[in-house]
Parts: structure tokens; sequence; C-alpha cells
């Protein structure tokens, strides 16, 4: 119980500092300590610190340039300051694969933890930079001009810091792996372990893009006269004109970081003698 007691020392302390700078609500607070707890408790350091790399990394960004963002705000369903229900979206793959990894001991798992946190910081990566492009971007399925923080646009700055974004990740994640594995296993697996991590993260923010632009719930605010992906406005319901109400921002984040990490898993077992 050791490692799970400072994986929670540690997560209230970051994550207390985050409630004071407003990135995180109360909720998203004890989100963020339980997920950081069973992380270091089924994972150690190496999970830890893949976690707090994203954690610190999309909290920063969500606050770079926030000016220049307001416009996006009431269009896109998550806001900077995150709520239990965006910890657990974002974190419930990496728990999956971290805690199947802790009774295993199989590190097809680790990675697996690790292309689920590379698509999350992926897509964040390119969510927050992407809006800071000087085009408006494009829907991933029509490539026609689409507003600002609507889920399903792609640009280049976008794609560029999705990449990015996913390579963070891949690094940390290569490193661990290789000391924890390195005697074990030949060069190239550890090669192709980070190439099939960066390639997944990516593809990550990809599916969360595709899901944005078909399924994810589109709403029209009669009050405002714009179309947005929240649900409520001013306590009055929006009127669906797109998508599934069940398929909110969170259920894209959290499908899009699942099948990532499966789709990386598959790959691994298919191409490398485990």
């Amino acid at each position: 119980m050791l490692n799970f007691f400072i994986g929670l020392v540690l997560s209230f302390i970051i994550s207390f500092y985050a409630y004071r700078k407003k990135s995180l609500t109360l909720s998203g607070v004890a989100g963020a300590m339980a997920l950081g707890a069973s992380l270091y408790f089924f994972g150690g350091f190496l999970f830890f610190t893949i976690l707090i790399a994203f954690f610190v990394s999309s909290t920063l960004l969500t606050k770079f340039k926030k000016s220049e963002k307001k416009d996006t705000e009431i269009i896109a369903e998550k806001s900077g300051r995150r709520d239990y229900s965006q910890v657990i979206a974002n974190g419930l793959p990496a728990f999956l694969t971290a805690f199947l990894y802790y009774i295993t001991q199989n590190h097809i798992f680790m990675l697996g933890f690790a292309v689920s946190m590379a698509s999350s910081n992926s897509d964040t990566w390119a969510s927050e930079l992407g809006v800071l492009s000087k085009n408006q971007p494009v829907s991933i399925l029509t490539w026609k001009r689409i507003k600002k923080g609507m889920s399903g646009g792609i640009s280049l700055l976008g794609t560029l810091a999705s990449l990015l974004g996913s390579l963070v990740i891949s690094l940390i994640f290569t490193i661990g792996y290789a000391l924890k594995y390195g005697a074990g296993i030949t060069f190239k697996n550890i090669v192709f372990a980070f190439a099939v991590c960066f390639l997944g993260g990516f593809i990550g923010s990809i599916i969360d893009s595709l899901l944005g632009a078909s399924v994810q719930a589109l709403y029209y605010c009669e009050k405002l006269k714009i179309y947005t992906e929240r649900r409520f406005f001013d306590e009055s319901e929006n009127k669906l004109v797109k998508g599934v109400k069940f398929m909110n921002n969170n259920m894209v984040n959290f499908l899009s970081g699942l099948l990532a990490s499966l789709l990386s898993m598959v790959l691994f077992i298919l191409t490398v003698n485990i």
C-alpha cells in the first residue's frame, strides 16, 4: 500500500495546486487524486510520470493565450476548469490498462496504458493549440470550413500539435520501457514499441476528430443563435441538430483513448513476438 499512499500524497499536492490555479474543480481534484493514486499503485513511478506529463502539459496549454480562445469556449463543451467527468473520460482507459498490467505484469498493457495517455495528450494539444491557427479549420469528414472550437475540425497547426503531444508521452514511455525490460527484449522491439505508441497516440486524436464530426452531439441555441456542443444554456435545453445525445465530448474522449489503446496492443501482438 506504500505506492498507493505515495501516489495519493503526490496527486493531492499537484491537484490542489491546479485547483488553486482554477484548472480543476473540487470534484476534479477528487477524481485526479483517485486516478493518480491508482496509477502509482498499479504501475509505479513511470505510470505516474506519464500521467503528470499529460496533466501538467494540458493544463499549461489550456491557460496559454486563453484570451484568444474566449470565442470558442461557448461552442466547445469542455472548459478550462476540468471536473471529475473529464478526469474519468480521459483517465478510464489508462486505469483499465494499468490494472491489467498490475495483475498480469504483461508489458503489452504498459504499452496500452501509454497509448491511451498519448491519445489524450495528442487530442488536448491539438485542441488547445489548433484554435490559435489563423485559418479556419476544416471538417475531417467533409473538408468544409467549420468554426474554431467545434469537434471534428482539423488544421495544420492542430495536426502538428497533435503529433508533438503524442511524441512527448511516447518518449517518456520508451525510456521507462527500456529501463524496465531492456535486458529481456531487443533494441528493435524497443524502437517498435516507441513507434506504436507514437502512432497510436496520434491515431487516437484522429479517432476523436472522426467521432466528433460524425456522432458527437451538436445543438442549436435559440437564445444565442449559435451552434454549440453544450446541451444546456441558462437551464434551458438546446435543440439537438446532429449526433446522439449521450455521445458528448467526454464519451468521445473515452472511446478514442480506448480504441487507440486496443488497436495499438493488437498491432504490437501481431507484429512482435512477445
